[in-house]
């Protein structure tokens, strides 16, 4: 059981995809302001990453006792394409609104595909694989109220013309990144 939560805290601070690895950062960069849609979104991300790495595991167990192992960076695009189409089509079945432009965003976004091809590489166990994918799950909502936060105060001050908009961003993310060291 500790190592399980070990997994989440790491995966929210320690490990955090969107800052250590850079990984999935577009939308930290400028998609939204409103905190509502960020924890929509972020919401949606981790939904996502769940369940890919459910069922990234099995699969990635048989390409790996087939000898077909070097498919598995195809298989597992395909799989997330595919999870985030079935969760588009169960969202307008319940809800009656469709993911939007959300569909893209995590249909692209890089920490999920990271993180179905890493859980493998680490040799994680299916609870190891699905407690990572949490914590990357809300490490990656906490990177987007992190990133909104700080992009709210950097509107507030005078930024020279040349660190506007994306350079202020990026060395944001950056400062972020090197606090989130201190917690290995």
């Amino acid at each position: 059981m500790k190592e399980i939560l070990l997994l989440i805290l790491g995966g929210v601070l320690a490990n955090n995809y969107a800052f250590e690895k850079f990984l999935g950062v577009t939308p930290l960069l400028g998609y939204s302001r409103k905190e509502n849609k960020l924890v929509a979104l972020g919401l949606s991300v981790t939904v996502v990453m769940l369940l890919v790495a459910a069922i990234a595991y099995p699969v990635q167990a048989a390409l790996a006792n087939s000898g077909l192992d070097y498919l598995r960076l195809l298989v597992f695009v395909a799989l997330v394409l595919l999870v985030v189409y079935v969760v588009e089509l169960v969202v307008k079945g319940l809800m009656h609104q469709c993911l939007g432009v959300y569909f893209p965003l995590i249909a692209l976004n890089s920490a999920v595909l990271g993180l179905a091809l890493e859980a493998g590489a680490k040799g994680y166990s299916y609870g190891q694989t699905l407690a990572a994918a949490l914590g990357v799950g809300l490490g990656f909502l906490v990177a987007l109220l992190l990133m909104n936060g700080v992009q709210s105060r950097i509107e507030e001050k005078h930024i020279p013309a040349a660190f506007r908009g994306l350079p202020i961003s990026l060395l944001a993310a950056s400062i972020i990144a090197m606090v989130l060291v201190a917690f290995k």
